[in-house]
């Protein structure tokens, strides 16, 4: 059911290309794609892992399907920037936690407004978006080597935990791609 809400989501920019739902403890997947133009797709494989089906993986990608005469085979500049929004139950009671990759511990309010974090400061691969009337948090992981800054946009009542690659043009042998997954955790 959460697959199929997350898939409404996307459904104005996307198309589905493959889908693979099988029963019985088996893994769970759906192919989407949506031309963004200059030559460029977008690509997204939602899951839920049959080892574990309390997790939801995405593999985002930015392909070159074609480029321009003359550009030696790559795009323009491009970001693969992955921004979802969450909507917040208790809102003054939430907050993002996470550790950076230099070992300091940062928690974000809503009031801190916009964040970006780069460098040293960026997430060490895992962040969480904590509810503490309710007692859970909902984590991403993310591999660290494919993002080059996270950033946080509180909205009213909402937020957004983005992860952002580095901005480099793209080909068929060099697509950009970030790949998280999120979990819902009970926090003492």
């Amino acid at each position: 059911m959460f697959l199929f809400l997350f898939v409404l989501c996307f459904y104005h920019l996307f198309f589905c290309c493959r889908r693979s739902l099988q029963h019985g403890g088996e893994e769970e997947s759906l192919m989407l794609e949506g031309d963004i133009g200059g030559g460029l797709i977008l690509q997204r494989k939602l899951t839920i892992p049959k080892d574990n089906p309390k997790i939801f993986k995405i593999d985002s990608k930015i392909l070159a399907g074609r480029v321009g005469a003359g550009s030696g085979g790559f795009s323009r500049l491009v970001c693969l920037r992955v921004h979802p929004m969450f909507t917040l139950l208790h809102p003054t009671k939430s907050f993002i936690s996470f550790t950076s990759i230099d070992g300091s511990k940062q928690e974000i309010w809503p009031e801190s407004g916009e964040q970006f974090y780069g460098g040293n400061l960026l997430p060490n691969g895992e962040w969480m978006l904590v509810d503490k009337c309710q007692g859970l948090a909902l984590v991403n992981r993310f591999n660290v080597e494919e993002v080059f800054k996270c950033f946080i946009h509180w909205g009213t009542g909402t937020v957004n935990l983005e992860l952002w690659s580095e901005q480099r043009p793209v080909s068929k042998q060099s697509p950009l791609a970030i790949s998280h997954e999120y979990e819902v955790i009970k926090i003492p």
